[in-house]
């Protein structure tokens, strides 16, 4: 029986937004669409924005967080998940004080039914949040804007059925770019981004200790990416896991999809 599932609403550089179904409950992680396209592609898998009942931010930058958002939350209340450190700027962000629930790194059950592992990662000053996600015994790990994969990350992500994980940039194609040379320094420095070789790696080791049933790549670079880059990188060295590949994108949800609990993650949990 199906006890969780997740689809990416959208995500790149102009908005990251995905939708979290953990039994009969409904989250989004970021929000970074508008109020309107969040709207118009929940309602494209069959979910409407009422349904949501909780908002977990990975960070407060415009694309994971957009300006739209404060009103929405002001009118709804909706509880905001974030880290203790992110707290003050979701403030000055806009986000009601009486929304904001923080996460320690701790595994914090956040209703009866669900569990979440928060895990921090380097991006830009502020940080970022990575999070396991875990109903009924199947477990969703969550990274993007990674900088670089810590060693924490690999030790929290393990046991999963599932996994939504960053796949920025392809490394030829940022050096060959004209982005100028502090941006390329800032994405490919160890605070930016993950390259898609970078993702692959971590999630190969990932693989070796979970089952996954899918893996999400995450915020591809429109500029300095391109599915079949990472078609091709996948093809080469994890040709055993690229069927189990959903490359998502900026313009169009990805389907809904289905994570069942596949063994005991009482040891991992």
């Amino acid at each position: 029986m199906t006890t969780l599932a997740f689809a990416v609403l959208g995500s790149g550089s102009r908005g990251n937004c995905s939708v979290l179904r953990l039994g009969r409950r409904t989250f989004l992680v970021d929000a970074g669409l508008s109020i309107r396209q969040t709207r118009l592609r929940l309602d494209a898998i069959g979910l409407t924005l009422e349904d949501v009942e909780g908002l977990f931010l990975t960070h407060l930058d415009r694309d994971h967080f957009g300006s739209g958002w404060p009103g929405q939350l002001r009118r709804t209340g909706v509880p905001v998940h974030i880290s203790p450190s992110h707290r003050q700027q979701a403030i000055t962000a806009g986000v009601p004080s009486t929304c904001v629930r923080r996460l320690s790194d701790a595994p914090h059950q956040v209703a009866d039914d669900v569990r979440v592992h928060r895990i921090d990662v380097a991006h830009d000053d502020s940080g970022c949040s990575a999070f396991v996600f875990e109903h009924d015994g199947a477990r969703l790990g969550w990274a993007t804007d990674l900088g670089h994969v810590p060693t924490e990350l690999l030790s929290s992500f393990v046991g999963l059925d599932a996994i939504a994980f960053e796949s920025n940039y392809d490394r030829d194609m940022q050096l060959a770019s004209d982005r100028p040379g502090f941006l390329k320094e800032r994405i490919m420095g160890g605070h930016g981004h993950l390259s898609n070789r970078e993702s692959l790696d971590a999630l190969v080791r990932i693989a070796s200790a979970s089952t996954l049933q899918h893996i999400a790549l995450l915020h591809l670079s429109q500029q300095c990416n391109h599915p079949d880059r990472v078609l091709s990188l996948w093809r080469s060295h994890a040709s055993e896991l690229v069927d189990r590949l959903v490359i998502t994108g900026q313009d169009t949800p990805s389907p809904m999809l289905q994570v069942q609990a596949t063994r005991d993650h009482a040891a991992t949990a």
